[in-house]
């Protein structure tokens, strides 16, 4: 009897376990499909924060640029405005905020201020001309802010280039070096007014209280009666009602010399110290702001008026986002 050798095809397994099987193997495959979506969606969001980043380098370099462009344009306005005047008051010409659009996306905003209205904590170094009046100016200036006025010691002394205290509020290296973290004295005139907030007394928050009213220029300067704000005036001696009225005579009427400052009728009766006061400045500060889409760039200068007529720049100050 013949055998006839049967071909036999494989079997597919059945069962339980068979099943089990197929259904780890979907779930790989189904895991290795969202791995590789989530890493081709992480790529994509990569690359898009890529193009974002050089597109907000362009658009802060372009900004740049056109900050920079506005600091010479305000310098150059300052120039033209003061040219052949007497005394510098804030109906002139440079005083006016200004802004322009520059192409289709570009808004620059320019505006200057006078150093010289604000009270010039360099005035306060122990040679400076005017020391005890200038002291005495400050204090009142600290005493209107609710500041206590025995911190003028420590201010001054944070300028001595001898780094010692003096009276009672006085503050030297000897103090600073036990703080933690420890540090020394500036023992050189202040370059910035911020700067304040390294000195004995002068937390955050109580600078601000009067760092509308301080500046810090590179020499012992005086005080522009047409252009000091308010608690400047009151910090000379005078009351608010007479700051006050000072403020609005000399919007329609600038002085033109200090005696006449002196002389105006808000002042009558008082004696008023006219030692490191003046109608005239030297230094400003221009304040350009550019916007550019989602990018704003901001370009603070320090700007000085020479003899020749000419403004030079002296420090800047930039702050860039996003």
């Amino acid at each position: 009897m013949a055998v006839r050798a049967a071909m036999t095809r494989p079997r597919r397994p059945h069962g339980p376990a068979a099943r089990h099987a197929r259904g780890v193997a979907l779930l790989i495959a189904l895991l290795i499909v969202a791995i590789l979506a989530s890493a081709s969606t992480a790529l994509a969001w990569q690359q898009t924060l890529a193009i974002r980043r050089t597109e907000d380098l362009l658009l802060s370099d372009r900004a740049w640029a056109l900050a920079l462009g506005g600091e010479a344009v305000a310098a150059q306005g300052l120039a033209t405005s003061l040219q052949g005047v007497g005394n510098v008051n804030l109906t002139q010409p440079w005083a006016r905020p200004q802004q322009g659009q520059v192409g289709a996306d570009a808004v620059i905003i320019g505006s200057i201020s006078d150093l010289q209205g604000l009270f010039n904590l360099n005035d306060l170094a122990p040679t400076a001309t005017d020391n005890a009046i200038q002291r005495l100016r400050f204090q009142r200036l600290l005493s209107q802010a609710g500041i206590d006025p025995g911190l003028v010691d420590a201010v001054a002394d944070w300028s001595n280039p001898i780094a010692v205290a003096t009276g009672s509020e006085g503050a030297g290296d000897a103090y600073y070096l036990g703080l933690q973290p420890p540090y020394r004295t500036g023992a050189a005139p202040f370059v910035s007014a911020s700067s304040l907030r390294l000195v004995r007394g002068f937390t955050q928050p109580v600078y601000a209280l009067i760092a509308p009213s301080v500046s810090a220029l590179p020499q012992v300067t005086t005080i522009n009666v047409n252009t000091a704000p308010a608690p400047v005036l009151e910090a000379l001696g005078l009351s608010p009602g007479q700051a006050q009225a000072i403020l609005t005579l000399r919007a329609k009427t600038p002085f033109t010399t200090l005696s006449q400052f002196l002389g105006s009728a808000p002042l009558a009766g008082l004696q008023l110290d006219g030692a490191g006061l003046d109608v005239g400045s030297a230094y400003f500060q221009s304040a350009i702001a550019v916007h550019i889409g989602r990018v704003r760039s901001d370009l603070d200068s320090v700007l000085a008026l020479g003899n020749n007529g000419k403004v030079t720049v002296l420090l800047r100050a930039r702050n860039a986002t996003p």
